[in-house]
Parts: structure tokens; sequence; C-alpha cells
């Protein structure tokens, strides 16, 4: 897969007080938000589904299952799985056990949606 398919167009170091951080051109799929995203906030954005997810879990208030979530998105248990795990990493959503359920809610007060601005409805 070719870096301009993943989103990543023109990657730039930017040098900030001799630390170099890497930044990513947000993708085209994310209309509004920052242009240039940390390695964080394009975990979220990255892949075009995962930002789906996103926007599906920013829809619901009280938060979704894995199987709801399987059944809306029209993607494998595993895969739903994979992209909440990564998700959950980077604090973009947070789960809470519910009986032998587990329910995820997107965590809106993370920093990828504050300070990045990345839209999530």
């Amino acid at each position: 897969m070719h870096k301009k398919q993943l989103g990543i167009k023109n990657s730039k170091i930017k040098t900030k007080k001799s630390k170099e951080t890497l930044t990513y051109a947000r993708p085209a799929w994310v209309k509004t938000g920052e242009e240039e995203l940390c390695p964080d906030c394009f975990k979220v954005v990255g892949d075009k589904s995962r930002y789906n997810l996103v926007c599906l879990l920013g829809k619901t208030k009280g938060g979704m299952t894995v199987s709801q979530l399987t059944g809306q998105m029209q993607l494998r248990q595993p895969t739903i799985s994979h992209h909440l795990n990564i998700l959950r990493s980077v604090d973009a959503v947070l789960s809470e056990d519910r009986g032998r359920e587990r329910v995820y809610t997107l965590n809106r007060s993370a920093h990828c949606f504050e300070d990045c601005q990345i839209p999530f409805n």
C-alpha cells in the first residue's frame, strides 16, 4: 500500500527545541480539524474504517458493544476489536464492563478531539 493511499501524503518532520516530531497530513476523508496531526491522532483517523467507528461512537450517548458495532459497520468482530484496541491505546475510547458485555464510548475530552480538533460526528 502506498503512503498516498494511507493519507500520509506529505509527512513532515518539525523541529521544536531540538526534538524531532513527526506529523502527518490530515486524510482526505476527515473534512475538518488540524491540517497536520500528531502520530496518536493519525492513528485515530489514518484508517477510514477506524474513523467511521469514531464517528459512529460519536453519535451515540450510551455507548455500544462490539456486537452492536459489528452489525452497524459491516466488519467482522476481530476487526472491530482490533480498531477499538488501537483507539483505547491513544485514549480516544473508554470501555465499561456491564455484566457480560463491555460497552465502548467515545472519550470526547481526549487530546485528538480537543487539541487536534478531529471531528467525531
